[in-house]
């Protein structure tokens, strides 16, 4: 995570001192560091982040990558493009020009990694309304689809126009532009509500993740595992082994879970032999999240039974 970090911010540094430079040099000259603090930019993005981080990184990232270049691309030519054509900047109409035939492929690529992105992070239908994440994602595709009917509308019905020097449809077109703008930032402050907001991807994760304990006693020790570590129908995992961490070959092992607190008193099921050292229940309800009273009775010959007892914590 610390490396990660520090590339990111090794990244995101170049990418700023390539636009300084781009500035300085306004003309001509300034079009390769332009181009390389946009892609600079879109790469620090694809190094950090939720979506950065889903599986399978070799998708992800380059989804990134690609939904950062063409929002940068297409965002940091509205307000420039605005500007120039408000003043009539003599240099506005073919900047026009180069950007209504590049905006296309932009679109289709942020189109493209968008929905690769929305696929992997949201995963089922069901959470866009469930979950927070899902809420924001569709208010933020509310905002693109009111923007991406501007952006057509300004392609199709005032480009032309304002080409062939047409004031009033210039006019239009630069309020249209500022409408496109406001939109966009309206876009991002939606989108920096996931900060907040773990996508449906992660929450599955965390909900899937185990809940274990060890117990550690003289003769012997358990190493229990509860999939998923959560309210309901489970699967438990009990490995055995002596108290010095050599194999035990045990008879039977069965457990016992209890929650004095909720007035559910123990209630016990065998395991199942797995291999030398690993039990299994495949199947037991555990009925309440909370913390669980466990003990593992290893039976070991007929006179010598082990009793380990710790607690665990079960998730909703």
């Amino acid at each position: 995570m610390g490396t990660s970090l520090g590339h990111t911010i090794i990244v995101a540094f170049l990418a700023f001192a390539a636009a300084a430079v781009a500035l300085v040099n306004n003309g001509p000259f300034s079009r390769v560091p332009s181009l390389a603090a946009l892609f600079l930019a879109a790469a620090a993005l694809s190094l950090s982040g939720h979506a950065a981080a889903a599986e399978p990184q070799w998708l992800m990232r380059p989804a990134v990558f690609l939904h950062a270049v063409a929002i940068s691309f297409w965002v940091g030519a509205l307000a420039p493009l605005g500007l120039a054509l408000r003043r009539g900047d003599p240099a506005a109409v073919s900047a026009l020009r180069r950007f209504s035939g590049a905006i296309p492929c932009v679109l289709a690529a942020l189109i493209g990694a968008g929905v690769v992105l929305a696929v992997v992070q949201v995963q089922q239908p069901q959470a866009l309304v469930d979950t927070a994440y899902g809420q924001v994602f569709l208010v933020k595709l509310g905002l693109l689809v009111g923007l991406f009917l501007l952006a057509a509308a300004n392609r199709w019905r005032l480009t032309k126009p304002v080409v062939t020097g047409d004031a009033p449809a210039t006019k239009r077109l630069v309020r249209s532009i500022a409408a496109e703008t406001a939109i966009v930032l309206l876009i991002f402050a939606v989108a920096a509500c996931w900060r907040f907001t773990p996508p449906p991807r992660a929450l599955a994760a965390a909900a899937a993740q185990p809940a274990t304990v060890h117990i550690h006693a003289d003769k012997a020790m358990a190493f229990v595992q509860v999939m998923p570590g959560r309210a309901g129908d489970v699967t438990v995992s009990i490995g055995v082994l002596t108290g010095e961490f050599q194999r035990l070959d045990a008879k039977e092992v069965t457990l016992v879970l209890s929650k004095p607190d909720s007035g559910i008193e123990p209630f016990r099921q065998q395991a199942v032999r797995r291999d030398e050292a690993t039990w299994r229940i495949d199947q037991m309800t555990i009925p309440l999240a909370g913390t669980w009273r466990v003990r593992v009775d290893v039976l070991i010959s007929d006179f010598d039974k082990v009793s380990l007892e710790d607690q665990i914590s079960i998730r909703p």
